[in-house]
């Protein structure tokens, strides 16, 4: 089966029923990791069975090495904390990451003491500033995944209650030959009501803090960015016309089932048999996506052919029915004569030659 590997942003792990249709055509994806050590300790994850399966890969451009304690300390420190930490955190993280110089000496000692204690500093400054701003980076990373995965545990566990009480007041009916529901769009509809948005100047923090740690140090240089979040995508799309003067190519939109699988077993279940059933389909969109990163005169590109449009919604259809799994838009940008790692501001990147794409799957958008 022909794949193309693809770097996911700004997010850094896989925890989302919402994220795993992204397997169905990238199962060659990527990510960042703030550490180089899981920051929830030997609790399993999702995403550690999509790694031993082979669907993902992680990375950390800049290993932590002998501070890897602390910083898995303190993020500890953090998760068991009920002081609203996100508030706290989320402002202490970013003080020195922003643009303005207006932070007094008091608050810049605060931050510094906070992460690292003076006596662990170097004495230079910049290298001062710079190992600081890569530890907020990473724990601004790392608290906006426990968050994240956070709020889904809460909302599953509604829907497993949820679904608990349903049984329950039919049973108190007299209705126990009822079938138990298999519309798992409406679990995770019910998910998506119990998760608040992470709003427009979160995701700006989160893909400053994911771009200084991505920079710091190469990381297998992808063809493709890869993203669940419309807002980050903006940003990347504001960046380019603003940097270029010109605006990304949107040579396509397909879609994918919004949800495939409430736990990875399901979900492994249902990617592996869609590859099994569909690596025709999934050849042809690899190839058409490389003709397009590799197309010198993007403007006049023919993306995908109506018969390849018609095939695929017809096996997604066959294996996943839209009235049970609905759709989410999943939307091509292709960017001229740049790379990944110049769009994302690593010139010093190895550039890969010809255009860089990006993929949206917009799973906060219209269920169907």
């Amino acid at each position: 089966m022909n794949t193309l590997n693809s770097l996911y942003f700004p997010g850094t792990t896989i925890y989302s029923i919402s994220q795993y249709p992204l397997f169905l055509l990238f199962p060659g994806l990527h990510l960042l990791s703030p550490a180089e050590s899981s920051i929830h300790g030997d609790v399993p994850q999702a995403i550690d069975s999509f790694i031993e399966s082979g669907l993902c890969r992680k990375h950390t451009p800049s290993p932590l090495g002998n501070d890897l304690g602390r910083f898995i300390h303190l993020v500890n420190d953090i998760k068991n904390r009920k002081d609203d930490y996100r508030s706290q955190l989320s402002a202490l993280t970013l003080a020195a990451m922003s643009e303005s110089s207006g932070n007094d000496e008091s608050s810049s000692g605060k931050i510094i003491s906070s992460l690292l204690g003076a006596e662990h500093l170097p004495a230079e400054n910049k290298k001062k500033e710079k190992l600081l701003k890569l530890w907020q980076a990473r724990l601004l990373l790392a608290i906006g995944e426990m968050v994240d995965y956070e709020e889904e545990e809460i909302a599953l566990q509604l829907v497993v209650t949820n679904f608990e009480e349903n049984e329950l007041f039919r049973k108190l009916q007299g209705k126990d030959d009822l079938p138990a529901d298999d519309y798992p769009i409406r679990d995770l509809a019910f998910v998506r009501d119990h998760i608040s948005p992470p709003g427009q100047d979160n995701t700006k923090k989160r893909m400053q803090a994911w771009k200084l740690l991505y920079r710091e140090k190469p990381v297998p240089a992808e063809p493709l960015l890869l993203t669940t979040c419309r807002d980050a995508a903006d940003l990347i799309l504001e960046s380019f016309e603003k940097n270029r003067k010109k605006t990304a190519v949107h040579p396509a939109q397909l879609s994918l089932p919004a949800v495939i699988g409430l736990n990875t077993e399901d979900t492994l279940s249902a990617i592996n048999n869609f590859h099994k059933n569909s690596s025709d389909i999934i050849s042809i969109f690899t190839d058409t996506l490389t003709q397009l990163k590799d197309d010198g005169n993007l403007q006049k590109s023919a993306c995908f052919e109506p018969e390849f449009c018609r095939s695929l919604e017809q096996l997604l259809e066959t294996q996943f029915p839209a009235e049970k799994h609905g759709r989410i838009p999943l939307s091509i940008y292709s960017f001229p004569n740049i790379s990944c790692s110049s769009l994302l501001g690593a010139d010093n990147h190895a550039d890969i030659q010809g255009n860089s794409l990006m993929v949206v799957a917009d799973t906060a958008g219209n269920l169907v």
